[in-house]
């Protein structure tokens, strides 16, 4: 098995997908999609390219409590081989579960865990209230808020570091470079504030960033100026304090 990763938790990152698929092809192995941060990108148009290849794999996992804001939690997983799934799931069938019949098909019969709560009906209702068009718009949206929290951040003196189309944004200042100030001191700084929450993260087992992630439909400009405003006040602070 190949795997390939749509949207990197981190830093929002997305293997060449196409490649992979090609070479998976090349070698006969099963190609599986980790989409479960990006995946909903293949509901924007112009977010599409970034996954091409992803419709070649053989299974896909996605997290609609991720991006698509359904409540915790709402794992899917979809695969092109309904009998590789049977056969990893199949069980004798016990004496006090019914008999198959036949040309009907038991979704129990297809995952580890038999009694499990309706969880695709919050999917399904998220996407009956709101529609295709609608979560798109949705998607969409959160995706301008990120470039345009990269553009605000650029602007205010900070270096966005990653290289994705997802919004997550992963960034630093060249007073963390310089070891004026650390993120945890600036982190330290945001959240006692409590107006925003921001975390940070290593990248390539590299340096430590700041990282904020846009996942919600109602993150609108404001909310990126407040953003600005805490990191530049903790910034501010954090040096006023060395």
């Amino acid at each position: 098995m190949i795997v390939g990763t749509a949207g990197t938790t981190a830093g929002g990152l997305i293997d060449p997908l196409d490649s992979i698929a090609d070479l998976a092809a090349e070698r006969r192995v099963w190609f599986h999609a980790d989409a479960a941060w990006g995946g909903a990108a293949v509901l924007v148009p112009r977010l599409q390219p970034a996954l091409k290849g992803i419709e070649r794999a053989d299974s896909i996992t996605w997290d609609a409590h991720k991006w698509l804001s359904v409540p915790m939690g709402a794992g899917l997983f979809f695969c092109r081989h309904a009998d590789a799934v049977q056969r990893a799931f199949a069980l004798t069938t016990t004496s006090y579960m019914p008999r198959s019949a036949a040309d009907t098909f038991d979704p129990y019969s297809t995952t580890m865990q038999w009694s499990r709560r309706a969880i695709g009906l919050k999917v399904f209702m998220t996407i009956a209230e709101l529609g295709w068009a609608g979560v798109t718009d949705t998607l969409d949206q959160q995706t301008a808020m990120g470039d345009r929290l990269r553009e605000r951040l650029r602007a205010a003196g900070w270096s966005v570091v990653n290289d994705t189309v997802l919004p997550v944004v992963c960034f630093k200042h060249s007073d963390i470079i310089a070891g004026n100030i650390s993120t945890a001191m600036l982190l330290e700084q945001i959240h006692v504030r409590g107006r925003v929450w921001i975390s940070d993260v290593v990248l390539g087992g590299r340096e430590r960033v700041l990282r904020a992630c846009i996942t919600s439909y109602r993150t609108a400009e404001e909310d990126l100026a407040c953003l600005i405003d805490e990191i530049e006040h903790a910034r501010v602070t954090a040096a006023l304090a060395q």
